[in-house]
């Protein structure tokens, strides 16, 4: 629980001739996280034989999915595996409707850019349909030619004075209130109206080839415009039904074949010999039983359980009750521990609750945390992020309520006045005096409760060092040594400054100056002056809580405000039961500011600065080569 599973690493040898099988079974099984293995004097790893054309025939059947799905308009789920992976080879290397769906896509290509095409020449044709009397194909001569097109109205007058000008059978036809010209001019001038167009901004309209009439050309673009949009549609939906009739099967070929691909492609991790392939990786201790008997299934099958070498780094695997499960969350967001470091997460599991009780501290408002944390869990069900931000809300309730207790806040008033309201509007007295006297009333003890977060961050962060301490002593006494020595050192602190505020005897100033004069000495010897420089930074780490109590009495503050001005009294008459609605729903909004920078703070002091003085992080993920992935 405090510290990741424990891993082995193993290494199998197996024949070649029993790769196929011991892979699928160690796929199925999903026990081994395969690493690449390199040895003098063996092969480096390759794709097994079957890798190459595994891909090819995924490659053919992913493009065939996604013509369906565009032909569905929907994307398919990811289908499950329920084709042996030998059988799913040979189906889709005789997969019969694949020719079928690319004729059908490609016809519906063709016919998509036919009626493309088609478009384009009705809106050419549609800019001269004024030319009514007009046939063009009979404009082209062996002495004439034409151009028509399109420019500005003004410059039309222009353009025909300016044909005149060219001599021979040069000419312009326009109508009054068209932009379009149409052009017929003497081939042996075509050298000079095409440079007198280009001059006037001439743009020009390209007819349908062999176009006589618009009127005649209009009519056949639609013609063939409405046969083509009917055969299209006549084609998609052939498609659709063939789509909707093979897709599923043609998925879970696909999910067959990926899953055979894998199997072929992680051999690339293995060595080999001539006779024999050397499997590598890292696997649960706890699994080992199960992997055993997978290699007793193979004639002369060598597994060994290989001692950790000395810069490798099992990869880490959580080991916490499923109660803790949304700290776990904040653990793997947040840098995993590495194999040998203790895991934070039961220290979070115990310390942001207890943080961010301290900074809430209201009772109802822990009650309506309680409440409003159960309704987002409910609402994000489905988002892993918020339901464990919101599941961390709900726990941290309970100590809220707790400490609500302990200051004697409820809402922003005390028992007292809570009760003495209610009775106001019951028209009796419900108690002459306080239940209970409260252990600390923020506003009135704004130093004790600066001295109260001061100390619950310096115990704090001991247990920091003291894990850190924990975590390097099996690996480097003297890094273990420092860790106790900044433990002394905020000792020596601690013990300095009680006398300072009246809380202790000055004999502790010199008990407190030498443990800090020994513990510095100490820091210098392990750390250097690297150590000694970050001294201060220690005394700042101390400081950063008390922002525990300064956000506190923010809520507070804010929580007393809305009661002077807003607290519906039975004798505001009506207006009371007008301001009801306003005064819970600013409650509600400052009960979840709080929550909001509770979370935030908390989660800032216990994964930034208590995290900090113990755990370098840097835990690589366990994946082991699994058929259906697991959660670790």
């Amino acid at each position: 629980m405090f510290r990741p599973k424990s891993m082995s690493k193993v290494r199998l040898i197996v024949l070649k001739t029993h790769i196929g099988n011991l892979v699928k079974d160690l796929h199925e099984a999903g026990l081994v996280d395969i690493r690449k293995s390199e040895y003098k004097g063996l092969d480096e790893g390759r794709p097994l034989a079957s890798f190459d054309a595994l891909s090819a025939e995924l490659l053919k059947l992913r493009a065939l999915v996604s013509m369906m799905e565009s032909s569905l308009g929907k994307k398919m789920d990811a289908a499950p595996i329920v084709i042996e992976g030998a059988k799913a080879i040979a189906e889709a290397r005789g997969l019969v409707v694949e020719s079928e769906l690319r004729r059908l896509n490609s016809e519906m290509t063709a016919l998509n850019e036919k009626i493309k095409s088609l478009e384009g020449e009705a809106l050419a044709v549609d800019k001269v349909l004024h030319f009514k009397g007009v046939d063009f194909a009979k404009l082209k001569t062996r002495t004439l030619d034409f151009r028509v097109g399109e420019m500005g109205a003004a410059k039309l007058a222009r353009l025909n004075e300016s044909l005149g000008k060219l001599g021979g059978h040069n000419t312009m036809i326009s109508e009054s209130g068209y932009n379009v010209a149409l052009v017929i001019f003497d081939r042996k001038s075509q050298q000079d109206v095409d440079s007198l167009l280009g001059e006037m901004g001439f743009i020009d309209i390209d007819l349908p080839e062999g176009m006589m009439s618009p009127m005649e050309a209009i009519s056949r673009i639609n013609a063939e415009n409405d046969s083509a949009k009917a055969r299209l549609k006549e084609t998609k939906a052939k498609m659709v039904a063939l789509s909707k009739a093979n897709i599923g099967h043609v998925s879970s070929l696909i999910r067959s074949l990926e899953v055979e691909t894998e199997r072929s492609g992680v051999a690339s991790k293995f060595s080999s010999s001539k006779c024999a392939y050397v499997v590598e990786g890292w696997m649960l201790e706890d699994d080992m039983d199960v992997l055993r008997a997978i290699a007793d299934k193979y004639p002369e099958a060598i597994l060994e359980d290989v001692k950790c070498g000395h810069r490798e780094m099992p990869p880490t695997v959580l080991d916490n009750p499923k109660v803790a499960s949304p700290f776990e969350f904040l653990t793997s967001s947040y840098s995993m521990p590495n194999y040998f470091e203790i895991d934070p997460t039961m220290a979070y599991f115990i310390g942001l609750p207890i943080l961010y009780g301290m900074i809430v501290g209201d009772v109802l408002y822990g009650v309506i945390s309680l409440v409003l944390s159960l309704w987002l869990m409910k609402k994000f069900e489905k988002s892993y992020m918020m339901f464990n931000v919101s599941k961390i809300w709900l726990y941290s309730a309970f100590p809220t309520i707790l400490f609500g207790l302990a200051f004697d806040e409820w809402a922003g008033m005390s028992h007292y006045h809570l009760l003495e309201t209610i009775g106001k509007w019951m028209g009796t007295e419900i108690v002459s005096g306080p239940l209970y006297t409260a252990l600390l009333h923020r506003l009135e003890n704004v130093l004790m409760l600066l001295g109260v977060t001061i100390l619950v961050g310096m115990v704090h962060l001991a247990i920091g060092f003291m894990i850190g301490a924990i975590n390097e002593w099996n690996h480097s006494k003297k890094h273990a040594i420092a860790k106790i020595a900044w433990l002394g050192i905020e000792t020596g602190i601690m013990l300095v400054a009680l006398p300072a505020v009246g809380m202790a005897d000055s004999a502790f100033t010199m008990a407190g100056g030498a443990v800090l004069a020994l513990s510095v000495l100490a820091l210098a010897f392990t750390e250097g002056i690297i150590g000694i420089i970050e001294i201060p930074g220690l005394i700042g780490n101390i400081l950063s809580y008390t922002r525990i109590a300064v956000i506190g009495l923010v809520g507070v503050i804010l929580a007393e405000i809305l009661n002077d001005f807003l607290m519906p009294l039975p004798e505001n008459g009506i207006m009371a039961f007008a301001l009801i609605p306003v005064f819970v729903v600013l409650h509600i909004a400052n009960c979840f500011l709080a929550m909001f920078e509770a979370l935030i703070q908390g989660g800032r002091l216990n994964i930034v600065e208590f995290k900090m003085k113990f755990m370098q992080g840097g835990g690589g993920v366990f994946t082991p080569f699994a058929l259906y992935s697991k959660k670790y």
